[in-house]
C-alpha cells in the first residue's frame, strides 16, 4: 500500500513538474519614449477633429480614393449618430487637450505598428476611435471608431437581434406551410376534376354503347324504376341488365365476368 501511495505521489510531482516546465510568461509590453507617446496622442486627436469636420461638411466620399481615410471617416460617421456632437474647444485645465479627449492606451502589434486608443465624449455617449499608424509613424494602417454601450443597451441589442432572428425564421416557415398547402389544394383539386371527367366520360360511353337496352332502362332522378323498392334492388336490376346486353353482343363471354364498383344516380339538367 505504501509502495502505490509513493508512486502516486511520485507521478503527481511529474505532472506538477512538467506544468511549470510547459508554462511561458507573457511577453513585457516594450516601453514606448514618453515623446512618442505624446506625438502619437497628439496625431490621433487631430485625426479626429479632421474627420469630423469631414463629416459635418459632407465631404465624406471625396475621400473614396484613400481605402484607409474612407472607412474611417464611415465609422466616424456612424458613430456620431449615436454619440451626438463632440465639442472640441472647451479645455478647463488648459493643457492643450481638449476635453472631450481621453487618453487611453497606445500598444504596439507584432508588425511594430503602434495602435493608438482615445476616448471621445459626445453629447450623448461615449466612443473609443482606435488609429493605428505604421511603425514609422509615417502613414495610417487602420481607423475605427467604437460606440461605448452600456450593459443594458447591450442586453437590448441581443434581445432585439434574437427576436428578429426568431421571427424572420417563423415567418419564413409559416409562408413555406401556406405555399405547401395552397400547392397541395391546387393538386387535390385538379386530381378531382379530372377523375370527375373521367367518370363523365365513362358514363358517356355507356350510354353510347346502350349499356341499358334490353334489360332496365336508366334511372330517372328522383325516381326508381316501375317494380322497384329500394336501391339494393335498382342495383340487381342494373347489373342484370348488364348481363343481359353482354348476353346479346357477347354470346361466348362469361355473365358474371364483370363487377359492379359503382353506381350514381345522374340528375335531371
Amino acid at each position: 500500500m505504501r509502495k502505490k501511495l509513493t508512486c502516486l505521489l511520485a507521478v503527481f510531482a511529474c505532472i506538477l513538474a512538467l506544468t511549470a516546465c510547459g508554462g511561458t510568461t507573457a511577453p513585457q509590453q516594450e516601453e514606448i519614449d514618453e515623446d512618442i507617446r505624446n506625438e502619437l496622442f497628439s496625431i490621433a486627436e487631430t485625426t479626429v477633429q479632421q474627420m469630423d469636420t469631414v463629416v459635418t461638411s459632407g465631404l465624406v466620399e471625396q475621400q473614396k480614393d484613400n481605402g484607409v481615410i474612407y472607412a474611417g471617416l464611415q465609422s466616424w460617421e456612424s458613430a456620431k449618430k449615436e454619440t451626438g456632437e463632440v465639442d472640441f474647444s472647451a479645455d478647463t485645465d488648459g493643457n492643450g487637450i481638449a476635453d472631450c479627449f481621453e487618453e487611453k492606451t497606445i500598444t504596439v502589434n507584432d508588425e511594430g505598428d503602434y495602435i493608438v486608443t482615445v476616448g471621445v465624449t459626445g453629447a450623448q455617449k461615449t466612443a473609443d476611435c482606435v488609429v493605428t499608424f505604421n511603425k514609422d509613424i509615417s502613414d495610417y494602417v487602420s481607423i475605427v471608431t467604437n460606440v461605448n454601450y452600456t450593459f443594458s443597451e447591450l442586453m437590448q441589442q441581443a434581445g432585439m437581434n434574437t427576436i428578429l432572428g426568431m421571427g424572420t425564421t417563423f415567418a419564413v416557415l409559416i409562408l413555406l406551410s401556406l405555399i405547401i398547402a395552397a400547392f397541395g389544394r391546387i393538386l387535390t383539386t385538379a386530381s378531382r376534376k379530372k377523375a370527375e371527367a373521367d367518370h363523365k366520360k365513362e358514363e358517356e360511353e355507356m350510354k353510347k354503347s346502350g349499356v341499358f337496352a334490353g334489360g332496365a332502362s336508366a334511372p330517372v332522378a328522383g325516381s326508381l324504376p316501375a317494380g322497384v323498392s329500394d336501391e339494393g334492388q335498382l342495383v340487381a336490376v342494373i347489373a342484370a341488365a348488364v348481363a343481359a346486353y353482354r348476353a346479346q353482343t357477347e354470346p361466348s363471354a362469361d355473365p358474371g365476368a364483370f363487377v359492379v364498383r359503382r353506381i350514381r344516380r345522374v340528375r335531371g339538367r
